[in-house]
């Protein structure tokens, strides 16, 4: 009953109710794979009322974080009283258990849809695929997150700073679609090894498969839209754990499509398709090990601590690497795969180049960002920095550029070399001569220069080959080549933003213009905080044209967490942003006003263009008997204060005394200096030997000091290429998957037709 005590039963009870659900699920898809076909309807009623529950645990979490209810250990952690509703919202997925139950949902949802696209193949499928899922239901029932708190606090601790913003109410639940996606192909690739169908499960993979690259790929552009925007530190993609956890299945799963792609055209790659979908779900469950253990949590900026789920995620792992495994290797003979008799120059053989291409990236990212984990046992882990990404995915992504330029131009059967080079020879010179033109704007690095020509080559390569076929099957049949042009987009925005962004650090005294890197920058107030709009600094920037326009840089500190927060303001043209981002306020100092600091001896502090600095303290001069002892028969100590003064060369001493006595008593006078203004001990810090100074009216603070206002203002040259070529990619995936039901559509009318005649044939003969 203690147990039950601590509970939110509202919630708790569903947790329960999903478990005896999935399990039964588990049962009656088993009993249907035997041979126990009437086990079908049970199992699927199973599995409906297990989503039910999913879904009614995330709907008792969601209504107890709209009502504030801090009860709800879980609320009181992650909401609080001043966040609006749909933060509030928001902190559903802030921590851990709120993360693994939205994924849960998106999966137990998805789960409905494939069971009625499965076909023949839904009960094994169904099977693997309720396994994936209790797993993350098993994680629930481990951590439940409807624990309750003995008292209820009169407010919660608050939402996470850096999650307050509305990006992250939407970039978070897609992620976990992607998730959930990842899934199914790997459910889809053991389903057909357990029934030997080695040819059926990748068409019916293949929508999947596409769907989680698209889901994931729109996470991850909304991700790094969100760091550039928000976070400040001028970039949208840092190598971080938490980044490569996303990016390694997105690339597995590029390699995917374009895998069963080549199956349905050429019958081949079978077998590598079983083992890339299995590698795309466990590169899953890997990252969610990373990065919710608590093992990275030294080396992440935002990994979570670890809740002792640690041993969960390895026997998910474990578990999941072991059905693959088993099954792999039993069926590996059996497999059909056409002989790879692709020459050199084919689109089959540029294929095959282009994906494994992609694998090598995926699986350096991986090692990457297991360096932690791998380096452990030594006396000092480690993990690598962007240098090392950049340095192994720059030549990668170089040839994969080189041959998504030529293969527009090639067939499935081959051409001859010279035809090749014929085809390629116009767009060839014409991406030269914007490279060379390049050379004008500083490019001159040959691998630079290298990414330049190679990316203009596919650019313009894949858009006659998407006009091509545009042509010939309309706009969703070029969607392949279309996303080939993205690729070609985004490397020239990477390069150019990353490599060639120009950065410069000043700082603003109000009311002054400074002029740097051609642009004149007027720090003109602080707007104070009005309702939920931060603090802000109004700053006029005069470009050289003449043009101006006034920027709004937010530096604020937040309320609860104390942490001091920087948004950035950032100006988009066609050709670059100016990211202007604050760094540090300094509020000044007004004439008269007093200036209060600590000291430990041999310490300095500069104040109005005065070194002061602290030489120690002098007792005996002023005490005829030790302090302490004066201290014991009732008496006062007095202690000066050796503060040395240096101006213009010189330097002064002067000796401020701090009297106190044995009833507290405390005598502080100002002294007055030879070089104008005063100075007084205000208070002495014995355990550490400091001494706590007030000044005022030294040297130029007599006049006063304005506000300051440091700032970080760069350049990114076209960095609008990023997104517009991620844009492109994703839209060239989505116009895929669209020719590719169609495709599906007419063949399903064509075999229904088919059908219809065998029927009246049987008919006929019949009679």
């Amino acid at each position: 009953m203690d147990y039950l005590s601590q509970l939110y039963l509202p919630g708790a009870v569903p947790v329960w109710a999903a478990l005896v659900f999935a399990l039964a699920a588990l049962f009656g898809y088993a009993q249907v794979m035997s041979g126990k076909e009437e086990a079908r309807p049970f199992a699927r009623r199973a599995y409906l009322f297990f989503t039910i529950s999913v879904v009614l645990i995330a709907v008792v979490l969601g209504i107890a974080l709209i009502r504030r209810d801090f009860r709800v250990e879980y609320v009181f952690q992650y909401s609080g009283l001043e966040l609006p509703v749909h933060y509030q919202f928001a902190a559903f997925w802030a921590g851990q258990k709120g993360s693994f139950l939205i994924w849960l949902v998106w999966g137990s949802l998805l789960g409905l849809l494939i069971r009625r696209g499965a076909g023949k193949l839904e009960a094994p499928v169904m099977a693997i695929y309720t396994l994936t899922v209790t797993g993350l239901l098993a994680i629930l029932v481990r951590e439940n997150p409807f624990v309750m708190l003995a008292e209820t606090p009169f407010d919660g601790q608050g939402l996470n700073p850096l999650l307050q913003d509305d990006w992250m109410v939407i970039h978070p639940p897609i992620m976990f679609v992607g998730f959930a996606l990842a899934a199914v192909p790997f459910a889809f690739a053991m389903a057909g090894l357990w029934t030997r169908d080695y040819r059926s499960w990748a068409a019916r993979a293949y929508p999947w498969a596409l769907a989680g690259f698209l889901v994931l790929g729109a996470a991850i552009l909304m991700g790094g839209y969100w760091a550039y925007k928000t976070l400040g530190w001028g970039g949208y993609w840092g190598w971080d754990p938490v980044e490569n956890a996303s990016l390694i299945p997105w690339l597995l799963l590029v390699v995917l499509i374009h895998g069963l792609h080549l199956e349905r055209a050429k019958g081949r790659y079978r077998k590598a398709n079983v083992v890339i979908a299995s590698l795309v779900y466990l590169s899953v469950l890997y990252g969610t090990f990373l990065t919710r253990s608590g093992v990275l949590a030294d080396f992440s900026v935002h990994s979570f601590v670890d809740l002792g789920i640690s041993g969960w995620l390895i026997a998910l792992m474990v578990t999941f690497i072991a059905i693959p495994a088993i099954l792999i290797p039993l069926r590996w003979r059996e497999i059909p795969a056409a002989k790879n008799v692709d020459p050199m120059l084919s689109r089959g053989a540029f294929l095959v180049l282009s994906t494994v291409t992609v694998l090598l990236s995926a699986a350096v990212i991986t090692f990457g960002t297991s360096a932690p984990l791998l380096t452990a046992f030594f006396e000092n882990p480690g993990q690598v920095g962007p240098e090392f990404y950049n340095m192994v995915n720059v030549p990668l992504a170089l040839l994969l550029i080189l041959l998504l330029a030529v293969v527009p131009f090639l067939t499935w059967r081959g051409v001859p070399f010279s035809q090749v080079m014929h085809k390629l020879l116009w767009p060839a010179v014409g991406a030269l001569v914007v490279t060379a033109a390049t050379v004008f704007f500083g490019v001159l690095d040959p691998i630079h220069l290298g990414i330049v020509f190679f990316s203009l080559l596919a650019i313009v390569t894949n858009i006659q080959k998407t006009f091509e076929r545009a042509g010939a099957g309309g706009m969703s049949a070029a969607g392949g080549w279309l996303a080939h042009v993205g690729v070609g987009v985004i490397l020239i925005g990477f390069l150019a933003s990353s490599a060639y962004d120009h950065s410069a650090k000043v700082t603003l005294p109000m009311g002054e213009p400074v002029a740097i890197d051609g642009l004149t920058l007027t720090f003109e107030q602080m707007i104070p905080r009005q309702g939920r709009e931060k603090e802000r600094m109004q700053v006029r920037v005069v470009r050289d044209d003449g043009r101006e326009y006034v920027a709004y840089p937010k530096l604020f500190v937040n309320d609860r967490t104390r942490q001091t927060m920087a948004h950035p303001d950032v100006r988009t043209t066609p050709l670059q942003d100016l990211y202007i981002s604050p760094l540090e306020f300094d509020p000044g100092v007004q004439p008269g006003q007093p200036r209060s600091f600590q000291l430990a001896e041999g310490e300095s502090e500069e104040i109005g263009g005065v070194d002061v600095s602290f030489a120690g303290f002098d007792f005996e001069s002023y005490n005829s008997m030790a302090p302490m002892l004066a201290l014991q028969e009732g008496g006062a100590v007095t202690i000066a204060a050796l503060l040395d003064l240096k101006v213009d060369g010189e330097t002064t001493r002067v000796s401020p005394l701090y009297r106190f006595s044995a009833s507290g008593a405390i005598d502080a006078q100002p002294l007055v200096l030879p070089m104008g203004g005063a100075v007084r001990v205000s208070g002495i810090n014995a355990n550490e030997g400091k001494v706590q100074i007030d000044v005022v009216g030294l040297g130029t603070d007599a006049e006063g000091q304005p506000p300051r206002l440091a700032i970080d203002v760069t350049r990114k040259p076209l960095i609008q290429l990023v997104w517009f070529g991620l844009y492109i990619i994703l839209f060239g995936g989505l116009l895929a998957g669209w020719h590719r039901w169609q495709q599906a559509r007419q063949y399903d009318a064509i075999m229904a037709k088919a059908e219809a005649v065998r029927a009246r044939k049987a008919v006929r003969e019949g009679s």
